[in-house]
């Protein structure tokens, strides 16, 4: 025989081999992730590489890359194939190739790669908790998750008379949260940020950039779960438990009502504070005035030096009380 029969005796034996696995008709589940196609051959009728996770060996999946990106996958994604080994011959080489039946996303594997970046996200940015706001002109982000404007302004309206829409801006994001509540949240420049999440996007809200967001926010954070039914349903105690959201926040309340009736009491708490430490500047102010107008009176004034030791002790004694009472009421 020739070179060239031996050849092609050669080739024919691989096609009898390859024919072979058209027998074979056991449908095989193989799970791995979906690897990367060169972007000149991504249009052409090419095969998808599936990738395994641990060693990086890959098979080819018998449909386009162009076809999977239609149905919502991508390169890097974990998935779960159900199809048939076949054998290939690629330049004088049996390859094995894997007809696809069905596709589907690895939920399991995705979970997984979930907690892990959920858990470096934690270890990158530490909590910091912040005390409730106490000085003067504080505002405040309404930020509504799968809330509906009409909603947050009812809620607005339950924080009290100190909140007014001239010291709260609201927002509502009804879509899947994206760059906008994370800018929203990283760049806030509003000393409180109350968070109102509807109950079924709670989960939603794990994604590692909106918690690292969350994280970063540097106002006071509550966060309040809005129930479905107008306040009607009873929370869901271990949806509310399952997620780590209320452990990234200040406070967290079940309820978007129990959150505002606590902003509105401390909101009272800390106005009450500022009026009183208002009135006890004046006072003091009142009492150095005098004391000045004392020092200044004239050396020659009738009956001024048997006062003035007098006045003048006694507005020093009342200046001290005063203070006293200040620091005790501080405590």
């Amino acid at each position: 025989m020739a070179p060239e029969q031996v050849q092609t005796l050669f080739r024919r034996r691989l096609s009898d081999i390859c024919a072979r696995f058209e027998d074979w008709q056991v449908p095989v589940t193989v799970s791995g992730t979906i690897g990367d196609v060169p972007a000149d051959r991504w249009r052409r009728r090419e095969g998808t590489p599936l990738l395994d996770r641990k060693t990086g060996t890959a098979i080819l999946l018998d449909v386009s890359p162009s076809l999977l990106e239609g149905d919502g996958f991508h390169a890097g994604e974990p998935v779960r194939v159900l199809g048939l080994l076949k054998a290939h011959m690629h330049q004088g080489q049996v390859v094995p190739r894997f007809e696809v039946l069905s596709i589907t996303r690895d939920e399991e594997e995705t979970l997984t790669r979930q907690r892990d970046a959920l858990v470096q996200t934690l270890r990158d940015v530490p909590p910091q908790r912040r005390s409730f706001p106490a000085g003067e002109g504080v505002h405040m982000l309404l930020l509504g998750v799968g809330v509906g404007v009409e909603r947050l302004r009812s809620l607005q309206q339950a924080l009290g008379g100190v909140w007014s829409e001239r010291n709260v801006t609201v927002r509502a994001l009804q879509g899947a949260v994206d760059g906008t509540a994370i800018q929203l949240l990283h760049g806030a420049e509003q000393e409180i940020v109350f968070l109102v999440v509807a109950e079924e996007r709670l989960t939603e809200l794990e994604a590692p950039a909106f918690m690292k967001g969350l994280l970063q926010c540097p106002a006071y954070r509550v966060l309040a779960c809005d129930l479905t039914m107008e306040g009607q349903a009873v929370p869901d105690v271990e949806a509310e438990t399952s997620t780590v959201l209320p452990h990234l926040v200040e406070r967290f309340f079940s309820t978007a009502a129990e959150a505002a009736s606590f902003l509105r009491q401390e909101s009272i708490v800390v106005r009450q504070h500022q009026d009183e430490e208002r009135a006890h500047q004046e006072e003091l102010a009142a009492l150095r005035a005098s004391l000045t107008a004392l020092a200044e009176r004239p050396a020659g004034s009738p009956r001024g030096g048997m006062f003035l030791p007098l006045l003048a002790g006694l507005v020093l004694g009342g200046c001290m009380a005063l203070v006293g009472l200040w620091m005790f009421h501080g405590l």
